[in-house]
């Protein structure tokens, strides 16, 4: 039996019964179709946790003081981070692209008859774009000239701005604080949720660090922020600034340097995880097809008896009968893959036209993964028909009412 005669007599399934060939294929096309957009459902989510990250720092490390050991644990000021461990972090170029330190301080304002508690956070004119977490509403951040003049300007938080200055319309403003009058230069917000790592409170403003200095009896940094060039660099740059801040004081001083190298690893592994376990549960819906479709070869098998005894009687062979079974099998499992993949596809691309402010991730990997798993699932399932219909005798199948 020629390879043509095969595949036509293949195809007479689709022409003859096309609503049972439909029924059938039903399973095999919710479940590759499934496999599909749980993938883009799974991609999709892991880039909006990342940006989410990446708005508090992907790349981001800290240090912070936490005491000096002697003989027991203490603290000192002279070992605390101080403005030349900026300075010394900022000429490793090699592996920081930005450094900026953060001086935390408190202090009261007055707003609607009370006193509202400030963090009043000193920082340099670098802070957004090596932080990142800051997005300017309206006027300016502090620039290198306010930090190089101390100038008494500073940033205000949306929520502490509309507190203070919701009935006031004039172009100068003013935050007094610390017991000076801060000029108002700029309005400020975090876009992204910083996950209990931020250092912005509703009541924040921010002034130039060099003017927080003058508050306090030496020039220290509450924390120290820097930026790693590269993300696969910020173990080694987490250690490297732990020995520039080790060796700049005392023996036994000690410095907790962090970053969100452990967050992302914890997102990537329960992303990945989540996407797994999806697309094995969509996996089963192509089984179930599979299941489907050697129920109908059965059913055909059966059927056509009589047929597979005249063909062999005719000369076929026993693997030109199994070869007509298992391409059937094939082209079912082709045929309800593709219009599987067909909506997987169709569906994302769609959702991207409705909602263009989500990035929707669409995996054309994960397709003709789904494809081709969804052909072997159905050329298994087609094994046994078609190893039962190569084993009949043509004389018993001609007999066969």
């Amino acid at each position: 039996m020629r390879r043509p005669e095969i595949l036509e007599t293949a195809l007479q399934r689709f022409r003859t019964h096309p609503f049972q060939t439909a029924l059938t294929l039903a399973g095999l096309v919710v479940g590759t179709a499934s496999i599909i957009i749980t993938v883009s459902l799974g991609l999709t989510g892991r880039g909006f946790v990342m940006s989410q990250i990446e708005g508090v720092g992907s790349h981001l490390i800290w240090a912070s003081y936490t005491g000096t050991v002697t003989s027991g644990v203490a603290r000192d000021l002279s070992d605390r981070i101080n403005e030349g461990d900026v300075a010394a972090l900022s000429e490793r170029a090699d592996l920081f692209s930005g450094v900026t330190p953060l001086l935390i301080l408190h202090g009261q304002t007055p707003a609607l008859a009370r006193m509202v508690s400030l963090t009043v956070l000193g920082t340099t004119a670098n802070y957004p774009r090596v932080r990142k977490n800051l997005r300017v509403l309206r006027g300016r951040f502090l620039d290198e000239d306010d930090v190089r003049t101390r100038a008494k300007v500073c940033v205000v938080n949306r929520h502490l701005y509309e507190e203070l200055f919701a009935n006031d319309d004039s172009p100068d403003k003013t935050v007094r604080n610390l017991g000076v009058g801060f000029a108002v230069v700029g309005e400020f917000e975090e876009p992204v949720d910083t996950l209990g790592q931020g250092d912005v409170t509703p009541d924040s403003i921010f002034i130039p660090i060099t003017t927080a200095w003058l508050f306090t009896p030496e020039r220290r940094v509450s924390t120290l922020f820097a930026e790693v060039r590269d993300f696969q660099q910020i173990a080694g740059a987490s250690q490297a600034a732990r020995q520039i801040l080790g060796e700049r004081h005392r023996s036994g001083s000690r410095y907790e340097v962090e970053s969100m190298a452990t967050v992302i690893g914890m997102a990537n592994r329960i992303s990945f995880g989540l996407m797994v376990v999806f697309v094995i549960v969509a996996g089963v819906s192509v089984l179930v097809g599979g299941v489907g479709i050697m129920n109908v070869l059965l059913v055909s098998v059966e059927q056509r008896t009589s047929e597979i005894g005249l063909r062999k009687s005719l000369g076929a062979r026993r693997s030109d009968i199994l070869a007509q079974f298992l391409l059937e099998a094939l082209l079912l499992g082709a045929a309800g893959s593709a219009v599987g993949a067909a909506i997987g596809l169709g569906l994302p691309l769609l959702a991207q036209l409705v909602w263009p402010e989500v990035a929707v991730s669409i995996s054309m990997v994960s397709a003709i993964l789904a494809v081709l798993f969804s052909c072997c699932v159905t050329v298994l399932f087609g094994v046994v028909p078609a190893r039962r219909a190569a084993s009949f005798d043509p004389v018993e199948a001609l007999r066969h009412e």
